[in-house]
């Protein structure tokens, strides 16, 4: 049943509400597939002792409500219907809205039971600050007098529903968020955007809500790497490492040199205490986009910048970032388009076609022509349209030729300089090919251009293209958000790249933003079982350590991200660690993290927690100049240790977004209460360990 539009948008439109005094509950029956809620605590018990027959089931799904006008000013009272028995359905309506109360009250086909709740009163069409929209879906069963209706704050719970045949009848109501619903949602945007959540970012989330605090965090100022020394390509004899005690800051020339060792401790030291954490979670995320790996290239040094320009430009314009890629020694290094070389028919040499392949397949369009939502578009035979084929590929091979390595200070230029990574590649006419060459969508660069013009040209070619959004969009929520996202949020998220609101394509900021903020990301509860993400090895463990009070020198974690299959900044491949497309076994699912997901990574998580929690101190490595160890702080847990249950909701609110399951806390209380009251430390311990070890707390919802 579908009345008339009443709130389309969710802006914060005024102070928050006073705390909800009711809970309305959703159930389920498979056999009749037909949705039930109610507030009515009596209800609820008659519903789960098989009163109303078996087979109704809780889903999960529930909003807060007001049981009386008076909870709160400015209430509607929210009307509930029951079929007319042997006129109507078998099924329960409800609104808000007080005219579409007063329409149903005059079908026969429905009887009016009375006020069920009280909902806020929208204004401005919006649902007020301190409340979220609640959407209904309609099963289309009028015709076969089966109606039925479900009524979501979950926005991916409503477009699966849609997209499995519903009809969608928007947003109907809202619900009043409790202060455990809004922390529940801070630590969810804790958890997609930064390298985990702790207390005093929570703080600051209450304070500025999601929207400020995503604003303050695109506004700080860039977290630099160390500028580690530039050194030969080649290690001089002279560079070894020297092994005696006390170490100096100098004393592994070559592990600090010629391994990406520094580049590594220092990633996941500044995990836990950079600003900007919004920007390294992005920064990191572009890493396995815009893949090169210490398996080919492990010069510190290069490496660093590298790394610190994807930090740079995480958001500013695709366009410019995809460029500065493109002119990156290391990624010329790694992709073969350093010194590649116009075609020379006397020795029989064609241009490299290396990174004119994976600039397109794996940076930028794909494979397959994709609409804005993602999904693939397909030709009238019903296949896949291809991006491109291989006169493309040989059309960029030839733009991209005439590049070298800068020059090393104090040598001589020359057509192919040799290795050297401070500064982009330069340009060399000698080298370059200048004749025409076809690109994307029959477009073809003109003859004659410079180097950096059939650079430019071709890059604008791919920038444009309209699969960028929707590809590089997808994959961004897949890192910080869900790994499946349906395909609306796909298609916002898409749209904001192609225009951030005032005519440019390709603001990152805009992107970041419209993902983190999305309804899809927001709000207090995701039940929808194909939402979230399995945690990657490197986030989980710097989100057990900076949720659990967490000082590191960055060296254990390092050693332990190779035991967790995700060997931070040594991808195994241009694949990286996981593709995008994989598929959870068993399931039409996308989880990419799953794909390094096997038995011995899952032990070795358990043995990670275990050594970080019930060590007193990971000790310092002696090899390592200025060595802290790693340690965490559980003295805010042992404070309410004496409590189990009070631990537990502790940990539950603080690393798992208040999703802890009845059963689940149930689990926990009994271990805990297993060791003597007197030891706070075994108890917050072993509560701890059970949380962050549990598949609830590892996959991300």
């Amino acid at each position: 049943m579908k009345f008339a539009p009443i709130w389309l948008t969710l802006l914060s439109a005024s102070a928050a509400l006073a705390e909800p005094t009711g809970t309305a509950v959703e159930y389920y029956h498979p056999g009749l597939r037909h949705y039930f809620v109610t507030a009515s605590e009596g209800e609820m018990a008659f519903v789960e002792s098989g009163g109303a027959g078996a087979g109704w089931v809780a889903t999960g799904g529930r909003f807060g409500v007001y049981r009386s006008a008076s909870d709160a000013p400015g209430l509607a009272p929210v009307c509930r219907f029951y079929g007319t028995p042997g006129i109507g359905p078998n099924s329960h309506f409800y609104t808000a809205n007080a005219d579409e109360c007063a329409f149903v009250k005059t079908l026969p086909g429905w009887s009016y039971e009375g006020i069920a709740f009280h909902v806020p009163v929208p204004g401005a069409g919006s649902c007020a600050d301190g409340s979220t929209p609640v959407w209904r879906t309609y099963n289309k069963g009028a015709a076969r007098n089966d109606s039925n209706h479900r009524f979501t704050v979950d926005p991916t719970v409503q477009a699966r529903m849609v997209a499995g045949g519903h009809a969608d009848e928007g947003m109907v109501m809202c619900a009043p968020l409790s202060s455990a619903d809004r922390d529940a949602d801070g630590v969810r945007l804790l958890r997609q955007a930064t390298f985990g959540p702790n207390d005093a970012e929570l703080a600051r989330i209450r304070s500025l809500g999601a929207a400020g605090w995503v604003d303050a965090q695109l506004a700080l100022p860039v977290t630099a790497y160390p500028d580690w020394p530039t050194v030969p390509a080649n290690r001089p004899d002279t560079c070894v490492d020297d092994r005696s005690q006390p170490v100096r800051p100098d004393s592994y020339c070559a592990r600090d040199n010629y391994s990406l060792f520094p580049l590594q401790v220092e990633f996941f030291r500044s995990s836990l205490e950079q600003s900007d954490q919004l920007r390294g979670r992005v920064a990191f995320a572009l890493s396995q986009l815009f893949v090169v790996s210490g398996i080919d290239n492990a010069r510190n040094y290069a490496m660093r910048h590298y790394q610190q320009n994807l930090r740079d430009r995480a958001f500013g314009n695709f366009y410019d970032l995809l460029v500065s890629v493109t002119l990156s020694p290391v990624m010329g290094d790694y992709l073969d388009m350093v010194n590649n070389n116009k075609a020379n028919p006397a020795t029989g040499t064609n241009p490299n076609e290396n990174y004119a392949r994976e600039i397109l397949q794996l940076f930028t369009i794909g494979l397959f022509e994709l609409n804005a939502d993602g999904s693939l578009r397909r030709d009238g035979a019903g296949k896949p349209v291809p991006t491109y084929d291989l006169d493309e590929i040989e059309g960029f091979a030839r733009a991209f030729t005439g590049w070298t390595y800068p020059t090393i200070p104090g040598a001589s230029a020359r057509n192919n300089n040799p290795r050297h990574y401070l500064g982009n590649m330069i340009p060399v006419t000698a080298t370059h090919e200048f004749g025409t060459k076809l690109l994307l969508a029959g477009v073809t660069a003109p003859a004659n251009l410079t180097p950096q013009a059939d650079l430019a040209f071709a890059h604008r070619n791919i920038f444009e293209h309209p699969n960028v959004g929707p590809f590089v969009g997808k994959q961004l929520i897949q890192k910080l958000v869900t790994s499946d996202p349906t395909p609306g949020y796909v298609e916002r998220v898409s749209r904001v790249f192609a225009n951030n609101g005032a005519g440019q394509r390709g603001d990152l900021r805009a992107v970041v933003r419209a993902i983190l903020l999305d309804p899809e990301a927001r709000g207090a509860r995701k039940i929808d079982p194909t939402y979230g993400k399995l945690t990657e090895p490197a986030l989980f463990m710097t989100g057990i350590a900076r949720a659990l009070g967490g000082r590191s020198d960055g060296v254990y974690f390092r050693s332990a991200s190779s035991q967790l299959g995700q060997f931070v900044f040594y991808p195994p491949s241009v694949f990286n660690y996981f593709p995008p497309d994989y598929v959870v076994p068993g399931t039409s699912i996308l989880g990419p993290e799953f794909g390094i997901q096997t038995t011995n990574t899952a032990i070795a998580r358990s043995n990670v927690a275990n050594s970080l929690l019930f060590s007193a101190r990971i000790a310092p490595d002696p090899a390592f100049y200025g060595a802290i160890g790693t340690s965490l702080d559980l003295a805010p847990y042992q404070a309410v240790a004496s409590d189990a249950s009070a631990l537990a909701d502790r940990l539950d609110r603080n690393l798992m977004a208040g999703r802890m399951s009845p059963a689940m806390k149930s689990a926990v209380v009994s271990a805990v209460n297993a060791i003597a009251t007197g030891d706070s430390l075994g108890r917050a311990r072993t509560a701890a360990y059970l949380v962050v070890t549990s598949p609830q707390y590892q996959v991300e919802r």
